[in-house]
């Protein structure tokens, strides 16, 4: 269960034992009928009743995908901890789904042929990898590649000094790109090929 649904459930049973209380417990129209006086303590009973309820209301949303990246070994047990941490907590998943792509690009390539506008999709990975999809998925969608209207967010993993020297050059990378995207068979990017083979032997 998550802390929003947990902190509205106390909250509304908090605000019930205020109201019953100041109006001597009394269960018929007296808390909200015409004997009900507008009291601090009556008019804070009700604050953290209707605060309950909109924790209650916005809670955890449904995900129509959560995405497990591949990538690294030492990466991929923490990412299905994480995914597997967030389906016990309840959240209805209607979809989970390995990103297979042999890179950042593709993973949101092929993610774009099956997402729809409206589709709300959890990345499960580390905070820098999910600003860099993020950028993926706005220029995707500037050349038509991926819906529009699709709501996003991170189920965020442990980043340390690897997991950042990777998300930013992916992120600088993402940065300063202009091209269209597309699949790695289909570019030319030899050179910066071997840069990333030279940084993945040194860390």
């Amino acid at each position: 269960m998550d802390k929003k649904r947990v902190l509205g459930i106390l909250l509304f049973v908090f605000s019930l034992i205020i109201l019953f209380w100041e109006n001597n417990f009394v269960i018929t129209g007296k808390v909200v009928g015409e004997s009900f006086s507008f009291s601090f303590v009556n008019l804070l009973g009700l604050i953290l009743l209707i605060s309950s309820f909109i924790l209650l209301i916005s809670g955890k949303k449904t995900l129509d995908y959560l995405v497990i990246p591949g990538g690294e070994d030492d990466w991929k047990k923490p990412r299905l901890d994480r995914a597997l941490e967030e389906k016990k907590s309840g959240r209805k998943i209607k979809k989970m789904y390995w990103l297979k792509g042999k890179d950042s690009e593709e993973d949101i390539l092929l993610l774009g042929e099956i997402a729809k506008p409206g589709d709300r999709i959890a990345f499960d990975t580390f905070p820098i990898h999910y600003r860099e999809y993020k950028k993926l998925i706005k220029k995707a969608q500037r050349d038509g590649k991926f819906p529009l209207e699709v709501k996003t967010e991170n189920l965020a993993t442990e980043q340390g000094p690897k997991e950042w020297i990777y998300g930013t050059l992916g992120l600088l990378e993402e940065t300063f790109k202009r091209r269209k995207l597309d699949y790695k068979k289909n570019r030319n990017e030899k050179y910066l090929g071997k840069l990333k083979k030279l940084v993945h032997k040194f860390i």
